[in-house]
């Protein structure tokens, strides 16, 4: 397996982890305060902004090191 798929795995778990509970508690929050479906769907919009860049940031951050450890490797084995 190479980084990148070593890397998409991690990454796309905690995104997954982080869209449920963001999303939930978005859900929650705006429908106990009584807005409507439009305001609602605004904020799962606006959520859904956030998951996406704390995903990009996940990784890029597996990639990274997942890359370090690939070159750690090659270097052990030389």
């Amino acid at each position: 397996m190479g980084p990148l798929f070593k890397a998409i795995i991690p990454a796309a778990l905690l995104t997954e982890i982080a869209a449920i509970v963001f999303f939930t508690a978005t859900w929650s929050i705006l429908a106990e305060m009584h807005f409507g479906k439009s305001v609602i769907l605004g904020g799962e919009a606006v959520t859904a902004i956030g998951v996406i860049a704390i995903g990009v940031a996940v990784f890029r951050r597996a990639i990274r090191s997942e890359k370090r450890m690939a070159s750690a490797d090659a270097a052990a084995d030389a």
